[in-house]
């Protein structure tokens, strides 16, 4: 059995990527979402309007954030929404203290919930939420079989699980203008701006090792998601990806 796992462009084993994930988020934390601005030139904000419009999320829902991160996502469904009850889970705790205090700071405090887990490891109820949601995380995980399992069982029936993700483009001109930005230019930025170099290359290199749109699609399927779709945003740099708990 294979226990080297995707670390980057490297392969590392498996008991060791959660170790590593987690260490370059304690890392980037404190600079988190001005690298995303920086990163995307300001795009990501859009992206993450698309997501959440794509989630269809609906007042008085159950949802489950999934590497929530600084809670950017969680803070949109929070203020577009009603009576809604909010689990943000995240691996890294410094993130997950970030993600609490921002949503303190804009008056969000009751029904939600913090868990401080990898989605692998953490211990959910089942049939309890309407909508997962993975704002550039998926990639991140150690074991993705194990993840969607996890998800998929979280899941009341009719509910659904969506995930943005970066993709490299499948058009040649594209792609090597997206392979040079994030190989080149992603770790200067972070070098400039948060005086990290190496987790801005590690996290540069997690894009371009990452599964393609069909092979995730074909994950969702395998753990029994139904009606799975995925569709790319403008550029094909990044995807979204639908699946329903039937």
């Amino acid at each position: 059995m294979d226990n080297k796992v995707n670390f980057g462009s490297k392969k590392v084993d498996i008991k060791e990527k959660p170790k590593l994930v987690s260490g370059i988020f304690s890392s980037v934390s404190n600079k988190y979402d001005l690298m995303n601005d920086a990163m995307s030139l300001g795009l990501h904000r859009a992206w993450k309007e698309k997501m959440y419009m794509v989630s269809k999320a609906q007042d008085n829902e159950e949802i489950l954030d999934i590497a929530t991160g600084t809670g950017d996502i969680a803070l949109k469904f929070l203020k577009k929404r009603d009576n809604i009850k909010l689990t943000c889970l995240d691996e890294n705790s410094e993130m997950l203290q970030l993600c609490k205090d921002r949503l303190i700071d804009n008056g969000f405090i009751e029904n939600i919930k913090f868990n401080n887990s990898s989605i692998e490891k953490a211990e959910l109820n089942k049939d309890k939420y309407s909508l997962a949601t993975i704002a550039f995380g998926f990639r991140n995980f150690t074991d993705h079989k194990n993840a969607l399992k996890n998800i998929y069982e979280s899941i009341t029936p009719g509910g659904r699980l969506v995930i943005m993700e970066f993709t490299t483009p499948a058009n040649n001109v594209l792609k090597n203008i997206f392979e040079k930005y994030t190989h080149l230019v992603i770790p200067k930025i972070g070098k400039l701006l948060a005086n990290d170099y190496d987790s801005y290359k590690y996290l540069a290199e997690s894009i371009t090792s990452f599964f393609s749109p069909s092979e995730v699609s074909d994950m969702l399927e395998n753990a029994g998601f139904e009606s799975v779709r995925y569709e790319y945003l403008p550029g094909n740099m990044v995807t979204i990806h639908v699946g329903y708990k039937c």
